[in-house]
């Protein structure tokens, strides 16, 4: 599992370094992950491997869909799926959403824009119930509300494997 926590901090570095999460990284993790499955669980390890990477993809497909969140940051979150397992990979998604709004209304507040974010997500989401029609919901000009999501997969999963769930 250590190598896990590895990967991850290597994430969070290339994601605040370079805003992106190199795929050689992933790969790396995923295939670790794998023989972590099946030299524990051996055939079950696969269905177990297999499960916990599907999960994140099915769960988060929308937020990306809308550009809400980036496609590394779901692939970091498929990575500690395969090696945590569906059940594991759920919790771990839900800490990591938990440590991100905590963060991320901080930061709203830090940069006195949190009114103008709800405001903007109200009208994005009407725009999109009245017309249908989709458009990423970040905006090139609105940087200033975004913040590299690895940090918030990486104290979750630091929580979860330092035992606090």
């Amino acid at each position: 599992m250590l190598f896990l926590l590895h990967l991850s901090g290597a994430a969070v570095y290339y994601d605040v370094r370079y805003q992106r999460i190199p795929n050689g990284l992933i790969i790396t993790g995923l295939l670790l992950g794998f023989v972590y499955q099946i030299s524990r669980l051996q055939l079950m390890g696969l269905a177990v491997f297999g499960a916990g990477i599907v999960l994140p993809v099915v769960l988060l497909s929308f937020l990306y869909y809308f550009r809400m969140m980036g496609a590394g940051d779901i692939k970091l979150l498929i990575m500690i799926g395969g090696f945590l397992g569906p059940a594991d990979g759920l919790l771990c998604i839900f800490y990591t959403f938990l440590f991100g709004g905590v963060i991320a209304v901080g930061l709203l507040f830090k940069r006195r824009i949190f009114i103008k974010r709800i405001l903007y997500f109200q009208m994005y989401v009407i725009q999109y119930l009245q017309t249908g029609q989709w458009c990423p919901y970040i905006r090139q000009e609105d940087r200033e509300c975004c913040f590299c999501f690895s940090i918030p997969v990486f104290l979750s999963l630091t929580a979860y494997l330092g035992g606090v769930y």
